[in-house]
C-alpha cells in the first residue's frame, strides 16, 4: 500500500478504505489531517440533503406539529387522534437541535436544513470550537455538558442522522442475501440472491442467474 501523511477521518469505516496484506484496513489518503477523503465528504454531504425529506416525513409518523422552513407551527387538534410514534418524534428532536448548533455558525438565513445545505463546504471547513451538547447521565437523564466539535465532526453527525432516519422509516435499502450454496461453476462460496430481483450473482465470476435456474443447475438430482 502507498504510504500517505494523514488518512480519512472514518479510518476502517472509510468509503475508499484500503487492506493490507496483513489484513488491516486504511482510509484514504488526505492531504490535511482530520479531514474526510472526497468519496466519504460526498456521501456525507448528499446524506445531509436528503434531511429535509426525513424532518417532513419524520414529523408526519411522530404526529407532532413541525415547523415549516422556519415558518410558524401548525396547531394541532386538543384530542390527540393517533399514538406519537415515540422513535420518529426523539429523531424530529434531534434534528431540529443538531441543525440549529450550525446553522447558526453559517452565512444566510432561513430554515437551518436549508441554511446547511447551502453551505456544505464551509460546515465541513468549520475549525474546532466548543459547542453544548446533551449527554446521558449515569443516573438516568440527560445532562448540558460542553465539547469541542469541527465541522467534519458536523458533518458526520448530520449524516448519521440521515442513516437513523432510513431506519426509522423503513426506508433502508435491501440487501443482497448471502448464500450457502457455492457456484456450481468456479465452485467459489461467494454468491449472493437479491431480496427484490430474486436474481443470483456470482461474485467471483460474475455470473447471474435467476433464483429458480440456479437452485436446479446448482442441484445434481434436481439438474438430472
Amino acid at each position: 500500500m502507498e504510504t500517505v501523511e494523514h488518512e480519512c477521518r472514518q479510518g476502517r469505516r472509510c468509503k475508499a478504505r484500503t487492506r493490507t496484506a496483513d489484513d488491516h484496513w486504511h482510509g484514504a489518503g488526505v492531504e490535511k489531517p482530520e479531514s474526510l477523503c472526497r468519496a466519504c465528504e460526498q456521501s456525507a454531504f448528499a446524506d445531509i440533503r436528503e434531511l429535509g425529506d426525513d424532518y417532513s416525513l419524520l414529523a408526519a409518523a411522530s404526529g407532532k406539529p413541525q415547523s415549516q422552513r422556519g415558518g410558524p407551527k401548525v396547531s394541532g387538534s386538543s384530542e390527540p387522534s393517533i399514538p406519537i410514534n415515540l422513535a420518529a418524534d426523539t429523531l424530529v428532536t434531534a434534528i431540529e437541535e443538531e441543525s440549529a448548533r450550525w446553522a447558526r455558525r453559517l452565512p444566510g438565513e432561513g430554515w437551518e436544513l436549508t441554511v446547511i445545505s447551502s453551505n456544505l463546504g464551509v460546515l465541513v471547513g468549520l475549525p474546532p470550537q466548543r459547542v453544548t451538547v446533551w449527554a446521558p447521565h449515569p443516573d438516568g437523564g440527560d445532562d448540558i455538558r460542553e465539547t469541542v466539535m469541527d465541522g467534519v465532526d458536523a458533518v458526520l453527525a448530520l449524516a448519521a442522522l440521515h442513516q437513523r432516519a432510513t431506519k426509522v422509516l423503513g426506508l433502508e435499502p435491501e440487501r443482497d442475501q448471502k448464500l450457502d450454496e457455492p457456484c456450481h461453476v468456479c465452485g467459489w462460496a461467494a454468491v449472493t440472491v437479491s431480496v427484490k430481483t430474486q436474481l443470483v450473482t456470482c461474485h467471483r465470476c460474475h455470473n447471474v442467474w435467476h433464483q429458480d435456474e440456479f437452485s436446479r443447475l446448482n442441484n445434481p438430482l434436481a439438474a438430472a
